[in-house]
């Protein structure tokens, strides 16, 4: 099971997968709201990502696929990259292993067309139907950093 996980400036995007490949497949979307606003809102943070992380079980361990902040033309908040911070540190006290995806490979991983966005085409390719609710940049982008880390498993 791969956990693909998307920080954003105002929530940590979880998307639950299993298979690989081509056969990956999304079981679960969650966003889990957040305020940065001081301490004790990170504190927060940390808590609720490690116990969504822990529920996994002892058997079967979850690997995180943790799309990293953008620091180049189009860079994260600040926001986003403390929760990127808090998300390394909650897998850590949960004994997960995180893969570190960047935005930049995942044209490639999802095999999009010459000027197709890669949020664009992991919509197409996980949610042709609309039939995730949940379904958001964020989800795009969990999702996708999934299917990179599938495929090198």
């Amino acid at each position: 099971m791969i956990l693909g996980v998307s920080p954003t400036k105002d929530a940590v995007v979880i998307a639950h997968t299993t298979g690989s490949g081509t056969a990956l497949v999304i079981t679960s979307i969650r966003s889990v709201q957040f305020q940065a606003r001081s301490g004790d809102d990170l504190t927060a943070l940390l808590r609720r990502l490690v116990d969504i992380f822990d529920r996994g079980g002892k058997s079967r361990r979850p690997t995180i696929a943790l799309l990293a902040s953008s620091s180049g033309r189009f860079k994260s908040s600040v926001e986003a990259i403390k929760a990127e911070a808090i998300t390394e540190l909650a897998a850590a006290e949960s004994g997960l292993p995180v893969v570190r995806v960047t935005a930049a490979s995942l044209k490639t991983v999802l095999g999009c067309a010459t000027g197709q966005k890669w949020q664009a085409r992991a919509a197409e390719r996980f949610n042709p139907k609309g039939r995730h609710e949940r379904w958001s940049q964020g989800a795009a982008g969990a999702t996708a950093a999934a299917l990179k880390v599938a495929g090198n498993i």
